[in-house]
């Protein structure tokens, strides 16, 4: 694995969205997740996608802060230390070395800092800790008093697409998934056993680093047709893991067949309707895929083949009066769909016997959607096997 495989270049695009949950819509608070990539183009590679999902627990009441830091650090780490911090990216050993060893200590070194400066700039004040006294309790109190980061707790997902290799990274819950060509959906970091329910580990723990999990892909064979990205409020929306999965596979179908603007068009409904219907959690999503996956666009009839066409039309059945070519062809751009209009005509009003969670209503089907008679309340917590004193 000393040399990078070598190939055609593929072009590969990003699309991201962050909603706030049902529940914190209700209780007026912020959306506590955060997505950010580079470039901001959303086009690569290289391109980095990072997703960080603050906790609802009142003892994180700044966890939208920690979960934006999270994303800003770990784009640029990734970025200087895999990227531009190699002297040779051909050699993909040393890559994976770097990412296994040196990323983990530095990202949690890095936010533990911006946290820092953060409190520098705006303190934790005595009314917040006040606030959380009352929602929780003295011991909540004291724990924050003698840790602050703990206000910014906060989970990581990133992901790293040059040509030719994956880096995956994840502290805590959330979701990775990639598809396959032949739409097989994996996860390529496996979920922590260790964790049940709301639990997550978090990068405001003493030592988050032992935390960070990364997988390393050299892209020899097979590459993924799609990445997929997700904070735990989505997955908590589907009634089961089966449902969940379905998912990575149906939107790779969704770009193949109408296209990566149906998605961006779509992907903050899809989230909200989830959100509603499911977990009540804030739910970001980032989505990356090679451009070779989407729809080949039909060219466009030139306007000698239109002008060709009407003077056709007039030789058999007489001419219009005062049609020109001009006329013609604008006459024709008008009626004739373009193919968003072409997908949108043809979507049917009534939902087919599909399973799929994304029917032609472009919107989570509700029987593969948790319905607890109304969203919950999320709250994680930090496990107590990991961080007993709290």
């Amino acid at each position: 694995m000393e040399n990078a495989p070598q190939g055609t270049a593929t072009a590969w695009r990003a699309i991201g969205r962050s909603v706030r949950g049902a529940s914190h819509v209700r209780s007026a608070l912020p959306n506590q997740d955060a997505i950010a990539w580079f470039p901001e183009s959303g086009e690569g590679p290289p391109l980095i996608v990072s997703v960080s999902d603050g906790h609802g627990s009142p003892r994180n009441f700044r966890s939208d802060v920690g979960s934006r830091l999270a994303v800003e650090e770990t784009t640029k780490l990734v970025k200087a230390l895999l990227l531009e911090g190699q002297p040779d990216p051909g050699k993909l050993s040393a890559i994976k070395r770097t990412a296994a060893e040196q990323l983990p200590g530095e990202l949690t070194r890095r936010w533990r800092e911006a946290v820092a400066r953060h409190l520098d700039k705006k303190p934790i004040s005595q009314e917040e800790l006040d606030l959380l006294e009352e929602r929780r309790d003295a011991r909540a109190r004291r724990a924050v008093e003698n840790d602050p980061h703990l206000a910014y707790g906060a989970t990581l997902l990133s992901v790293l697409v040059t040509d030719s290799f994956i880096v995956y990274l994840q502290l805590g819950d959330g979701d990775i998934l990639v598809v396959s060509e032949e739409g097989m959906v994996t996860r390529p970091i496996p979920r922590d056993p260790r964790l049940i329910a709301n639990e997550t580990t978090s990068l405001c723990m003493p030592e988050s680093w032992r935390e960070v999990r990364v997988s390393f892909q050299t892209l020899y064979g097979p590459r993924p047709a799609l990445i997929m990205l997700s904070s735990d409020g989505y997955a908590n929306s589907f009634v089961n893991n089966a449902a969940f999965l379905k998912v990575g596979s149906d939107i790779l179908e969704i770009l193949r067949t109408d296209g990566a603007e149906v998605v961006e068009e779509n992907l903050s409904d899809w989230l909200a309707d989830a959100s509603e219907a499911g977990s009540g959690d804030d739910i970001t999503m980032g989505i990356l895929f090679p451009e070779n996956i989407l729809p080949v666009p039909k060219p466009e009839k030139p306007v000698e083949a239109i002008a060709e066409s009407v003077a056709a039309e007039e030789t058999e059945t007489g001419p219009t009066a005062d049609t020109t070519v001009s006329e013609a062809t604008t006459q024709v751009s008008e009626e004739a769909p373009s193919d968003t209009d072409r997908a949108e005509v043809m979507l049917p009003e009534e939902p087919s016997e599909d399973t799929s969670p994304f029917p032609a209503g472009r919107k989570p089907r509700i029987e593969l959607i948790k319905n607890e008679n109304g969203p919950r309340e999320p709250s994680k917590k930090l496990p107590n096997i990991f961080y007993d004193e709290l």
